[in-house]
């Protein structure tokens, strides 16, 4: 019988015979889990395990060298793995895949803003020259219009009105005082 709990590290002959028989134990990485032990391959007439075989999510599969097991506890069905080896190539994938993105957004923007620069070059001039036809044409046809040409003076004879309701008189605007 095994005592609960009690690991055995790698180049014991404890670990020897548990990696060589660790088929569907899980194969933890500090705190992430890497998968679990589908096959194991030997190596040589001695049947020590070479390369364990990994089954991930989604039934993916990798290799994982039997020297990066750092420990074995059979109570719990469980390899302790090194941490740094596993954490780097995710790192390295999700950074390939960050870099992929970001150029094809670059090159998405750089697009963009020629497609942006050759328009306006091309209309540009063009809207300069319709604004500057009706700028022309309001001040030609100003005052024709019934309620359209001195339109902001009407607040004038508005606030002379209120000002005479008030009280103070004709005096409409600053006076100056002597």
């Amino acid at each position: 019988m095994i005592a609960p709990d009690r690991s055995f590290p790698n180049g014991s002959p404890v670990c020897d015979y548990w990696l060589s028989r660790c088929e569907g134990f899980t194969v933890r990485a500090g705190h992430r889990t890497l998968g679990v032990v589908e096959a194991v391959a030997h190596e040589g007439h001695a049947g020590r395990a070479h390369r364990l075989v990994l089954r991930k999510r989604h039934r993916r599969t990798r290799p994982l060298p039997a020297d990066q097991v750092l420990a074995v506890v059979p109570a719990r069905r469980l390899l302790l793995a090194r941490r740094d080896q596993h954490a780097a190539p995710a790192l390295r994938g999700a950074y390939a895949a960050v870099a992929r993105s970001a150029r094809r957004t670059a090159a998405g923007l750089w697009t963009l803003a020629q497609w942006i620069a050759r328009t306006l070059r091309r209309e540009v001039p063009r809207l300069t020259q319709v604004l500057l036809a009706e700028i022309h044409d309001r001040n030609v046809r100003h005052g024709e219009e019934p309620d359209v040409g001195r339109a902001h003076r009407r607040a004038n004879e508005y606030a002379f009105a209120v000002q005479q309701r008030l009280g103070r008189g004709r005096k409409v605007g600053p006076t100056r005082r002597p």
